[in-house]
C-alpha cells in the first residue's frame, strides 16, 4: 500500500465518521414526534423532519425549496410575533411560543414552538433549531374551560344578585311586616285598655253596689260577690298586664331609658332573675328605633328566662360620638355555637332583623366564663350626635 494510498484513508475517516454520526442525527430527528426544523444563519431551512406532513399537510421539500413558508402559513394575526421571535432568537434565548398555523387543507391549527440557538464550539452563531408540537387540542380544551369558566362566573354572578334582591325584598317585608305587628299591637292593646279595661271597671263596680246591698240581708250571696269581685279585680289587672305588653304606654310617654328601667323591674318580679340597669345617657330615638331595641330588649330577657339558667342580668346603655350601644349580657350556661348557627332560631333571626330595619347591626356571643352577651349598635343621625 502506497503512501499517498495512507493518507488519503486517513483523511477519509473522519468525513466518514461525520456521515455516520449524520446518518444517526436523521435517523433520530425523523422518527421524533415533534416537528424539528433547523435554520440556517440566514433563515433558510435545511433540515425539516418528516413530522411536517402529519402536522401541516405539506412535504417537507416543500419547506426546503420555499423561503416564504412560514409567512405563507402562519396566521396573519400571528405572523408579526413570530418574525419578531425570530429576530430576537439570533442573540438572546427565545422564550416558548404558541401561535396559528392554516393546514394544506385550510383547517387552523395551534403550535408550541421551542427555539435553540446553534452554536459551533467556538461560540458562533449557526442558526436556530425549532422543535413545534400540535397542540390544538390543548388550546381549545383550554378555550373549552375558559369559556366554560366564563359561563359559571355568569351564572354565580346573576344567581348571587338573584339573592342579593331576595334578600333585599325579605329584608324590606320583614321590615313592612314588623311595622304593621307593631301598629296591630298598638291597636290591640288600646283596645283592650280602653274597652275591656273599662267594661271591667264597670263590672266591678255594679258587683261592688250588689255586695253592699246584699250584705244585711244575704250574707252568703254578698260572700259570692265579693269572690267575684276579686276576680274580676284580678281579670283587670290581666287586662292592663297583656295590653303594657302589647305596647308599652310608657315608651311613648316617657321614652326608651324608662321603658327599659320598666321592663327590668316587671322581669325580675316574673322570673326572680336580678336584672341591673346601667342606663348612661341614652339619646332621644325615634319611635321605630326604641320600638326596635325594646323589642330585642324584650325577646333577650325572654331567652335568659327561657334557656340561660341565669341568676343576673346586666342591662347597659352606652352612648358615644356616633352611635347608641345597648348590651344585655347574663351569667348563665351561655349560647351554644348551634344555636348560633341554627336556620330555626327564629328569635335571633328576628333580634338580629328588628335592629338592620333600624340601620343598626346586632352581635350575640357567648361570654368568656359563662353567658350570652347580646349587643345593638345603632348609628345615630347627624343631629343626635354628641359634639367633641
Amino acid at each position: 500500500m502506497t503512501r499517498s494510498h495512507c493518507v488519503s484513508r486517513r483523511r477519509l475517516r473522519p468525513l466518514a465518521r461525520l456521515r455516520r454520526e449524520l446518518e444517526t442525527f436523521r435517523t433520530v430527528a425523523d422518527f421524533t414526534y415533534d416537528w424539528e426544523i433547523w435554520l440556517d444563519p440566514t433563515g433558510a431551512a435545511r433540515y425539516v423532519s418528516p413530522s411536517c406532513r402529519r402536522i401541516t399537510g405539506f412535504e417537507p421539500g416543500e419547506v426546503l425549496c420555499d423561503p416564504l413558508f412560514f409567512h405563507r402559513i402562519i396566521h396573519p394575526d400571528d405572523l408579526p410575533g413570530w418574525l419578531a421571535a425570530m429576530r430576537d432568537s439570533r442573540e438572546k434565548a427565545a422564550p416558548s411560543l404558541d401561535f396559528r398555523i392554516i393546514r394544506k387543507d385550510g383547517t387552523e391549527a395551534w403550535l408550541a414552538q421551542e427555539t435553540t440557538r446553534v452554536l459551533s464550539p467556538a461560540g458562533i452563531h449557526q442558526g436556530l433549531r425549532l422543535s413545534l408540537r400540535d397542540v390544538t387540542e390543548r388550546v381549545e380544551a383550554q378555550r373549552a374551560l375558559r369559556e366554560a369558566r366564563e359561563l359559571l362566573e355568569e351564572r354565580v354572578l346573576a344567581r348571587t344578585r338573584d339573592l342579593e334582591l331576595s334578600r333585599e325584598r325579605y329584608r324590606a317585608l320583614s321590615a313592612y311586616l314588623q311595622e304593621r305587628i307593631e301598629e296591630e299591637r298598638t291597636r290591640i292593646s288600646r283596645e283592650i285598655h280602653d274597652e275591656l279595661g273599662q267594661n271591667l271597671t264597670a263590672l266591678n263596680m255594679g258587683l261592688y253596689r250588689l255586695e253592699k246591698g246584699a250584705a244585711g240581708r244575704d250574707p252568703e250571696a254578698a260572700r259570692h260577690l265579693a269572690g267575684l269581685k276579686e276576680l274580676v279585680a284580678a281579670t283587670l289587672e290581666s287586662v292592663r298586664r297583656i295590653s303594657r305588653e302589647l305596647r308599652p304606654p310608657i315608651l311613648d310617654e316617657l321614652g326608651f331609658g324608662e321603658a327599659v328601667a320598666w321592663r327590668a323591674r316587671t322581669f325580675r318580679e316574673s322570673t326572680g332573675i336580678a336584672v341591673d340597669v346601667k342606663p348612661g345617657r341614652p339619646p332621644r330615638l325615634s319611635p321605630d328605633a326604641a320600638t326596635a331595641l325594646y323589642r330585642v330588649l324584650q325577646e333577650a330577657l325572654t331567652n335568659v328566662a327561657r334557656h340561660s339558667g341565669a341568676d343576673r342580668v346586666v342591662v347597659r346603655l352606652e352612648r358615644s360620638r356616633e352611635s347608641f350601644i345597648m348590651t344585655i349580657a347574663d351569667d348563665g350556661r351561655g349560647i351554644s355555637t348551634q344555636a348560633l348557627e341554627s336556620p330555626d332560631s327564629f328569635g335571633i333571626i328576628g333580634m338580629r332583623e328588628r335592629a338592620r330595619s333600624v340601620g343598626g347591626e346586632m352581635d350575640i356571643a357567648a361570654r368568656e366564663g359563662g353567658g350570652t352577651s347580646v349587643s345593638v349598635r345603632l348609628p345615630l343621625p347627624a343631629g343626635r350626635r354628641r359634639k367633641p
